[in-house]
């Protein structure tokens, strides 16, 4: 059974109007006029790295979820 990579919240990069999950390279980017639509692009997700990571695609997905609602949240009351 092979051994999958911890999603720590470290990995992953917030900006204004993206997320990424810097190992795979998967990233979700906003929609101007929606925060919570946009673009997905999936990287090397569910790739095996070189690195020898090896993410479980739905907890990368899951854990950014958490992350891009807390930044959306943060954003809101700072309006």
């Amino acid at each position: 059974m092979a051994v999958r990579t911890l999603v720590l919240i470290e990995q992953f990069e917030v900006g204004e109007n993206s997320i990424t999950h810097k190992p795979t390279g998967w990233r979700f980017t906003a929609y101007q006029d929606s925060p919570t639509d946009g673009t997905i692009i999936r990287g090397r997700l569910g790739d095996k790295l070189e690195t020898g990571e090896d993410f479980r695609p739905h907890e990368v997905e899951e854990m950014a979820r958490r992350l891009w609602a807390r930044h959306v949240e943060a954003r809101k009351k700072q309006l």
